[in-house]
């Protein structure tokens, strides 16, 4: 029997070192599978963050382009608020303006205009531009002109009216007029 049981002991001893053989290798592939999974997840954790970078220095470019816009804005409408400042003085100095500059201004301007028999309306709080004031244009001019008893939906200047058209001489509309002929000598003036 001794032989029987040398050679189970052979048996077991080969199957021992099988086995052994077996773990070993399992060990090593364990333990190179986990070294791999290890290098993946360190690269995709490198990659993911990367991307976080990426998608947080987007988000902060896209804040710092729109509040460079939102200044712009801010600036630009600080600028336009600077010109039309000066055409509201402007406006402010001819409504303000002596009755004789005043009435002579607005001849002026409407001389090269007026037509035979035009009507001329007077803005609504205008006590300037009295019939005396049109008699006397329609002697400079050489035209028969009238007074309207109509008053203008405006504050100071004149509306010329005949039956083909309106022209409008109203003092908004010649400001608006010399600020659209004038806005960008303006804004150099100011330095804008």
């Amino acid at each position: 029997m001794q032989g029987k049981d040398e050679m189970i002991d052979d048996i077991l001893a080969s199957a021992r070192t099988v086995a052994s053989k077996i773990i070993d290798e399992a060990t090593v592939e364990h333990n190179a599978l986990i070294e791999a999974t290890r290098a993946a997840l360190e690269e995709q954790r490198i990659k993911t963050d990367a991307e976080k970078i990426a998608a947080a220095n987007a988000v902060y470019d896209g804040r710092i382009k729109l509040g460079e816009l939102e200044v712009g804005k801010i600036i630009l409408g600080a600028k336009q608020k600077c010109v039309s400042a000066v055409y509201d003085g402007v406006r402010d100095r001819i409504v303000a303006m002596p009755s004789a500059e005043y009435t002579k201004l607005i001849a002026r301007l409407v001389s090269a205009y007026v037509e035979d028999g035009d009507e001329i309306i007077v803005g609504k709080s205008d006590k300037r531009l009295t019939a005396e004031w049109v008699k006397n244009l329609s002697k400079s001019t050489k035209k028969k002109l009238t007074l309207s008893k109509e008053k203008g939906d405006f504050d100071a200047g004149v509306v010329l009216r005949n039956s083909r058209y309106d022209r409008d001489f109203t003092v908004d509309e010649i400001v608006a007029d010399l600020r659209e002929r004038t806005v960008s000598d303006v804004a150099k003036k100011l330095g804008l």
